[in-house]
């Protein structure tokens, strides 16, 4: 247990993880030994602010806001209330407030339950407890730590299109390469994804998640105050619902979805 009470530390036999209160998010992990998630060495830690690195939530849009609201919402930069904790497992909740109501004016409560075992698992909850249904997007905004990033390649998208700005629409032409700069989304994605670093796979899988994003800037990243030179480091994958997969709850109704994070070393 860290002496933070806003930092918390999971432990199992498998590996350890540190989870910030500030947007319930995951900031680092390790598993068998091996880092399976990246923050970054410049990361920012400063109260309302998106820390860079782990699992930041993205809710209840992702992206730019058309209105110009702040990109990926409120979630990240909120304090969360601690539900559960024990050694290997933490349980978060938030609700709406008079800070979130001034940008997204509806009555809801998330939770995110995050436990450690021999994968590191997410299990995430939305409930409309407004009187009149509302539409929401959200990622699961996941920084994977690799060793060069432009030796990665990532499985499980080839014939799913593709849709980056200033790109046209295109179906995915099997493996995707991460030798250069990278941000696609997916709306519509299968489970599992296959990120290869190396001598390892990364295997992402989701359950009530239908989309995937893959970033990663690459050089211009260097001139980014919260990455800079560190940029090879890491591969953003991320699942969740966004786009054509926007979810719709009505009043009362829960959305509920969960993501598995592991890795195996190839020829396993």
């Amino acid at each position: 247990m860290s002496s933070s009470p806003d930092l918390i530390e999971l432990v199992s036999p498998h590996g350890r993880a540190r989870v910030s209160r500030q947007g319930a998010q995951v900031l680092d992990a390790q598993l068998q030994g091996r880092p399976l998630l990246w923050l970054s060495p410049l990361a920012l830690f400063e109260a309302g602010k998106a820390i860079r690195g782990g699992v930041p939530i993205c809710f209840p849009w992702f992206g730019k806001h058309p209105a110009g609201l702040p990109a990926h919402g409120f979630a990240r930069n909120h304090d969360w209330n601690l539900l559960e904790q024990r050694a290997d497992r933490v349980c978060f909740e938030l609700r709406d407030d008079p800070r979130s109501r001034a940008l997204w004016p509806f009555a809801f409560r998330l939770t995110l339950a995050i436990t450690l075992d021999s994968r590191l698992h997410f299990d995430f909850r939305v409930e409309n407890r407004d009187t009149q249904s509302f539409d929401f997007s959200y990622a699961l905004h996941s920084y994977f730590a690799v060793g060069d990033c432009r030796e990665c390649s990532l499985d499980g998208l080839a014939g799913r299109l593709r849709r980056e700005v200033g790109h046209v629409t295109t179906p995915q032409p099997g493996s995707i390469a991460l030798a250069l700069p990278i941000d696609a989304n997916f709306e519509s994605a299968p489970d599992p994804l296959a990120l290869h670093d190396g001598d390892r796979t990364i295997e992402i899988a989701a359950e009530g998640m239908r989309s995937a994003v893959v970033w990663n800037p690459g050089a211009a990243a260097e001139t980014v105050a919260d990455i800079g030179r560190h940029w090879p480091e890491y591969v953003c994958v991320e699942r969740g619902n966004i786009g054509a997969a926007t979810v719709t709850l009505l009043p009362g109704e829960t959305h509920r979805a969960g993501m598995d994070l592991g890795w195996y070393e190839k020829g396993r």
